[in-house]
Order: C-alpha cells, then structure tokens, then sequence
C-alpha cells in the first residue's frame, strides 16, 4: 500500500496569507479615495453623500469608517492625497538649473497641463476655498509638500541671477502663485468667460494660445 502525502506547496503558509489581504485592502482605500474625490469636488464638502461615496467605491460604509474615520478624515486624506500627487509629478520634472528660465518655463508647461487633465483636483481646491481653508490649514502635511517646490523655485530664482538673466527681488512665492493663477483661472472661469468675451475657451487651440501668452508673460517678469 502506497502514502500519499502532500507536498508543502499544497499548503499555503502564515507568511503569504496577509499579502492578498494587504493588496486589497489597499485597492479598497484606493477605490474610496478616487470616489470621494470625484464627489467632494463636485458637491463641496457640505453637500457630498458618504451613501454615493461607497457605492461607487463598491464597498461597504463599515470600510470606510474603518480606513478614515469619519467624513472629515475622509475628505482631510483626499485633500492630502491631491496635494501629494501634485507635488510628486511636479518632482518628476528633470530641471536642469543652470538652465534656470528653461526650467520656469517647464515648472509653467507642467501646471498648465497637469490642472487642465485633472478637473477634479482644480474643483476640490476650488471648494476648499470655498471654506476658507478650514481643512486644508488642519494639515502638517499639505505643507510640508510645498517644501521641495519652494527650494527649486529659489533655485532656479538665484542661479538666473547669479548668471544675470533675472532680474533682483524677485519672490518664489509670488511666482508660483502667478504660475497658478495663469494655469487654473481659465479653467475655473471658463464658462462664464467664454460667454462674456464670445470666446470658446474649452477648444484645444485656444488652450495652447494662453499656453504660450502665459509662458510669455512669465519670462518677460523674470527677465532682467
């Protein structure tokens, strides 16, 4: 008479048990956050509904409790979670800064472009403001994310004039705020705009034309 016996493959172990467990937990948090975006920066935070929030997500509102909370975690982790995703594509930007216009001009073509392809992040700062800041200033984290951007942008600033292509007193955060506003304004505005200057700002050639009037406008202040 022959034994079988199983092999040890057969029977998965303690340690591989948490991995699946740990990959769709974070698939769920995932799938919550990218539903609570959609649904703060449409509704604002008064008026969204943790019922839609779930449902879209295809959880349960157990799990969402479990993950943030409550409403205002929630809607604190979507807002550090949009900060984030800015600030960490801005890092990606290869700036060279001895080529310290050229890199202004790329940080201007990256916001231009990063908030024109994610409306949802523009409305949810929109809706922020709405409330004054009351979430986002409860937050180390949001600002402990600009750190990085103010020391290139001061970079950037002292390398230009050091080789005498800026002019003096300049200020970072008077230029990012302008990079900002030349990138989000038009979008924020744009219907109403569109009406009252009889210009379709939404078509794809009048988005390249600010494009350049922007980055023109920009390197005509840095300039010395």
């Amino acid at each position: 008479m022959t034994t079988q016996v199983e092999t040890p493959s057969a029977v998965p172990t303690d340690d591989a048990a948490p991995a699946p467990r740990k990959r769709n937990a974070e698939r769920t948090r995932k799938a919550i956050l990218t539903a609570a975006l959609k649904e703060f920066s449409q509704a604002g935070y008064a008026g969204a509904r943790i019922e839609k929030i779930v449902k879209a997500a295809k959880c349960n509102i157990r799990m969402l409790y479990h993950y943030f909370g409550d409403k205002k975690g929630l809607y604190l982790a979507v807002l550090e979670a949009a900060y984030e995703d800015l600030r960490g594509r801005e890092a990606e930007l290869e700036i060279d800064f001895d080529k310290p216009l050229e890199g202004f001009l790329a940080l201007q073509r990256f916001t231009f472009d990063y908030f024109e392809k994610n409306p949802r992040i523009d409305g949810l700062l929109r809706n922020e403001n709405l409330l004054q800041g009351k979430f986002v200033a409860q937050s180390r984290k949001v600002t402990e994310t600009a750190f990085p951007l103010r020391r290139t942008i001061e970079h950037l600033i002292d390398s230009g004039q050091k080789q005498g292509i800026f002019r003096d007193n300049l200020d970072w955060a008077q230029i990012y705020v302008t990079i900002a506003a030349m990138s989000r304004f038009h979008l924020a505005n744009g219907y109403s705009l569109s009406v009252t200057l009889d210009t379709d700002m939404s078509k794809p050639e009048w988005r390249r034309a600010r494009l350049v009037h922007a980055s023109e406008l920009l390197e005509g202040y840095l300039r010395k």
